[in-house]
């Protein structure tokens, strides 16, 4: 199994989803969390399960919110590209292919 590991603008996306969501409520930020993890572990167990967003990148929903990982399967690891809102212009995240 691959390790996922995410672009550094990746990690600012979460986190700022996350502090977003604990403005709200506490519980939010941590269900949130909760769901990144399990997508995060889900694409770590099975990369080829979910969908391209245009190839090699495929796109795996975050369960109960309006997010998606973006990610490329690169030789060594499965690397986060983007903790992408739905409402972001598709693609923005172009830049962060190796």
């Amino acid at each position: 199994m691959k390790p996922v590991v995410l672009h550094c603008e990746a990690d600012v996306e979460l986190t700022a989803a996350a502090k977003r969501y604990k403005c709200e409520r506490p519980e939010l930020a941590r269900d949130f969390l909760h769901a990144f993890h399990a997508t995060k572990e889900a694409i770590a167990q099975q990369p080829d399960r979910f969908s391209f967003t245009e190839k090699p990148v495929r796109r795996a929903r975050i369960p109960g919110f309006p997010y998606k990982v973006v990610y490329e399967e690169l030789e060594d690891c499965l690397h986060v590209l983007a903790v992408m809102h739905d409402s972001r212009e598709p693609g923005y995240w172009r830049n962060r292919m190796s």
